[in-house]
């Protein structure tokens, strides 16, 4: 019998105003949203190359299912993200596909549309026999979470948006007595740097769509030089 194993990657309407904030300026708000809108497309091209593992789009907010589809496709299930805080979304999260009998569950965000697909199916094994399986940022919090077993301790009384958010997930993890496998770090792109790294350090291949935005873009055609 096979172990029901999901992937869920955390994605917001690309609207203006509401996504990659921390880009503006120098981009403007519209060419932010529209280079996010690529690294949905591109994240979820790639993710859709794992097998035997079931894929669905995290989204906020409520009403924006239909705008969510047309970029990821009808094939995509969608789960509503539910809650206030980063926190209490992503409990509700591994919640939610627990309960509908998923046995291994892995959690990623949109900020990284390059993640090694290797760090993904490493999380899986790893939860063959670990409970919880995290993949750090370079800036103390995490790209990736993984469970096998539902644990929402994990997520209460974390500083969210601070450089603490592993090392305070990790304690909780300890405190409980709970075994913990640690990914490579990776990065979110959130700030012009990281976006300059994504096109200097990535495979255009692995991100056309993000690439093609970049080189026809005015505001980031030096980016990929």
């Amino acid at each position: 019998m096979k172990i029901k194993k999901a992937i869920a990657i955390m994605v917001k309407a690309p609207l203006p105003k509401m996504v990659k904030t921390r880009l503006t300026p120098p981009l403007t708000e519209e060419a932010a949203a529209e280079l996010y809108k690529c690294f949905i497309r591109d994240i979820f091209a790639r993710i859709g190359r794992l097998t035997s593992i079931d894929i669905f789009a995290a989204y906020t907010p409520f009403g924006e299912e239909r705008f969510i589809k047309q970029l990821i496709g009808e094939d995509i299930s969608l789960v509503l993200q539910r809650g206030n805080s980063l926190g209490e979304r992503l409990a509700n999260l591994f919640s939610d596909l627990f309960i509908i009998g998923y046995k291994k569950v892995v959690v990623i965000g949109s900020d990284s549309p390059d993640v090694p697909l290797e760090y993904i199916k490493t999380a899986f094994i790893k939860l063959n026999k670990i409970r919880v399986v995290f993949g750090p940022t370079e800036d103390g919090g995490y790209y990736l979470a993984g469970m096998n077993r539902f644990n929402k301790e994990i997520f209460k009384n974390i500083p969210w948006s601070t450089n603490k958010v592993l090392e305070k997930s990790l304690e909780v993890c300890s405190k409980e007595g709970t075994k913990t496998f640690l990914l490579p770090k990776w990065y979110d792109v959130d700030t012009y740097n990281d976006l300059k790294r994504l096109v200097k350090d990535s495979d255009p291949e692995e991100i056309p769509n993000t690439y093609k935005f970049v080189i026809t873009n005015k505001l980031c055609r030096s980016l990929s030089k």
